[in-house]
């Protein structure tokens, strides 16, 4: 019975743990402006996609040139294929000696996956958007 049980056992468990659903893949993309400058002012920033289909989301930090990998758990590990909103929110520390936030370069309706009108379509293979925004009109 135990030499039937175990391999059985076994079986079951590297089912569930290797999964049966999709796999994640990997997003590697970009800010710009609308010029198509890239978007370096929002450096440490966050982007954030939002699927209403899987229920989850996954978020990614934008880098100095404006680049930015998603992940949904682990660094690397990519997201589930699917349409995702999009929601980016800038990091704008106080600068040192001050209690006023750092200059504003995004219109608020970035700040939400509701207003911000961003959307990208995560399929199987490479996945590089190219997320164009624009800068707020009169930054503080």
């Amino acid at each position: 019975m135990k030499k039937v049980l175990f391999p059985l056992i076994l079986f079951l468990i590297v089912s569930i743990f290797s999964g049966c659903g999709a796999s994640k893949v990997q997003v590697n993309g970009r800010v710009v402006w609308t010029d198509g400058k890239p978007a370096t002012e929002l450096a440490n920033g966050q982007i954030v996609f939002e699927s209403a289909e899987s229920r989850t989301s996954a978020r990614g930090v934008i880098q100095s040139d404006g680049t930015f990998r998603i992940n949904t758990e682990g660094p690397n590990d990519g997201v589930l294929p699917g349409l995702y909103n999009i929601a980016i929110v800038e990091h704008r520390p106080a600068p040192e000696g001050s209690t006023r936030l750092a200059k504003q370069y995004l219109p608020d309706r970035f700040y939400s996956f509701m207003t911000s009108g961003l959307t990208v379509n995560v399929t199987s293979g490479t996945n590089s958007p190219v997320i164009t925004v624009e800068q707020f009109s009169s930054a503080r």
